[in-house]
């Protein structure tokens, strides 16, 4: 009898090269994920929302708290993938605002990018009594390898409902300016968010969301909760329009 490893090595081998590549760079991405996890448990409660998911919530750190985000987004053919790296912290000399950075590196059909993006989320209003929650987010994004290094501006308002205490609904209204090609688009933005605590451990995730005019979509998956202030992400998503593309999402989310 053949043992799982080489099983499993059979498996990779009887693939299409672009997908057994994809296979690897998938699993190899869970594993640096899991070892992360492993090391920072220690010391380290997570949220929902955000993460590798585009609709956002109202809720923000508790004053002196941060979270990291780290995503790996890999489409169904292997020819686009993206990779992001955030950070936001909310300062107790400022209990409402929270501010952070991410840097993004993506690539299609064979060109990159890299991107820089500051972003805040302000709470505007937070009744815990009511399950209400609404704030204003906002982030500004600059390319480092195009000839104009501004690349667009996002607001949004996102407003959480939780009727229950395993229960969110998120919606997300927000206008988006941007270069696309070269030139300036500016698009109304919404998005529809529903999060659900099946258990102590595992919180199922499933959102809508699209621009005037543009590109639709939609993802969905389980997020683990590692302890209390670590969450994984696995996601999957599709695109709406045009060639309809697929994707899949793993990510990790750190709070201290």
């Amino acid at each position: 009898m053949q043992k799982p490893t080489r099983l499993f090595a059979s498996f990779v081998r009887s693939l299409p090269a672009a997908q057994g590549r994809r296979l690897r760079r998938n699993l190899l991405f869970v594993s640096v994920t899991l070892s992360l996890i492993a090391v920072l448990s220690i010391i380290s409660s997570a949220n929902a929302a955000g993460g590798a998911y585009t609709v956002d919530d109202a809720g923000i750190n508790a004053p002196g708290e941060c979270n990291i985000d780290t995503w790996y987004q890999n489409g169904r053919h292997g020819s686009s993938s993206t990779s992001v790296v955030s950070q936001d912290c909310t300062l107790k000399g400022l209990p409402n605002v929270q501010l952070g950075a991410a840097v993004q590196h993506s690539r299609d059909d064979g060109d990159s990018e890299n991107q820089l993006s500051p972003q805040f989320k302000a709470q505007l209003f937070s009744r815990e009594d009511l399950g209400l929650e609404w704030a204003l987010a906002g982030s500004t994004h600059f390319a480092f390898n195009r000839a104009h290094a501004f690349d667009g501006v996002d607001l949004n308002l996102p407003f959480t409902y939780q009727p229950i205490e395993t229960l969110r609904l998120n919606l997300n209204a927000g206008w988006s300016h941007a270069y696309d090609d070269g030139e300036q688009n500016h698009r109304w933005t919404w998005g529809t968010g529903v999060e659900y605590d099946l258990a102590r451990s595992l919180t199922l995730i499933a959102e809508r969301y699209g621009q005037q005019g543009g590109e639709q979509a939609w993802q969905a998956g389980p997020r683990l909760h590692v302890g209390e202030r670590i969450d994984v992400d696995l996601v999957v998503g599709r695109n709406l329009t045009g060639e309809r593309d697929q994707w899949l999402t793993t990510g990790a989310t750190l709070r201290f």
